[in-house]
């Protein structure tokens, strides 16, 4: 069994009438990767801030390794956490950066923080106020692989990078975390692109924490159901439908259940077709559901 790595209760911080996160609990296991997923303003950064003790919360609980994790100086060395901003110096080069972070985290890696730096075309001696946007983004993904941190966070890991870095991005963590696995939680928007590397998806929504099940778990209750509208219609009802649309004269919708057999003999006694939803399409339609949607 999975040893509990981080674990949150009753999570709850709000800002004037607005809860950005309400009542979240979870518990996330050691060697795995998260998707954090929802849409702007859902709550995601505020959660991640939490953790990471950069902000504190109104009530609840936040535990590292089973102890206390806010504002505890033994534990943040085992969590490193680049956020979307971070807040470098900016008269600083990347190689005084980079080594900043060595210093901090215990288990960094230069000589892979070297490597990337290859990898991904990043000057070390450029100073960091004159790094573009997606170099940002390259030096904080340096850090934090390199960081080899039980527990590492990305908050819009590859923001201002093209499709080939974003890739390499993709790879290079899926590489680096079978040959020394941990854990990462991964919050990001293209979640069509990304979707593949996660094992367990935690999906928020205004705050709370909705649904938080392993990826092939999710794509056992996700079908799409389609045929005459009318027919349609009458297959799905009673069932939870999170996506609906017409093509020509065929309805088409997608259903999130837990199917059991007398659910799945509905179905049979009609005549539409059924098949698996892409789980990339799956997260978009549970990230963007309608509030009186399934989630």
């Amino acid at each position: 069994m999975a040893d509990t790595v981080l674990e949150t209760i009753g999570l709850t911080k709000s800002y004037g009438a607005l809860k950005a996160v309400n009542n979240f609990s979870i518990k996330l296991d050691s060697n795995k990767i998260y998707g954090l997923l929802g849409r702007n303003g859902a709550g995601k950064t505020t959660f991640l801030d939490l953790i990471a003790s950069r902000i504190f919360a109104d009530r609840g609980e936040i535990k590292l390794f089973g102890q206390n994790a806010v504002e505890n100086q033994e534990l943040l060395p085992k969590l490193c956490y680049m956020p979307e901003k971070n807040l470098f110096i900016t008269t600083m080069r990347v190689r005084e950066i980079i080594e900043s972070a060595a210093g901090f985290y215990d288990s960094f890696d230069r000589k892979y923080a070297d490597q990337l730096c290859i990898k991904f075309a990043l000057d070390k001696k450029k100073k960091y106020k004159t790094l573009s946007r997606g170099y940002e983004s390259i030096l904080r993904i340096v850090i934090g692989l390199a960081s080899r941190a039980a527990v590492t966070i990305f908050d819009e890991p590859v923001l201002g990078l093209d499709a080939a870095v974003r890739d390499l991005f993709y790879r290079e963590l899926l590489e680096d975390y079978t040959a020394n696995p941990r854990t990462f939680v991964i919050s990001t928007h293209l979640i069509e692109e990304s979707a593949d590397i996660f094992e367990e998806a935690l999906i928020v929504k205004e705050g709370v924490l909705v649904e938080h099940l392993a990826v092939e778990e999710l794509k056992e209750k996700a079908r799409y159901v389609s045929g005459k509208a009318a027919v349609v219609d009458a297959a799905v009802a009673g069932l939870k439908v999170i996506y609906s649309e017409m093509v020509g004269s065929v309805k088409i919708c997608g259903v999130y259940e837990q199917f059991t057999d007398e659910k799945l003999k509905k179905l049979s006694g009609y005549e539409v077709d059924t098949s698996p939803i892409p789980v990339q399409k799956l997260f978009i339609y549970l990230t963007t559901a309608s509030k009186e949607g399934i989630l």
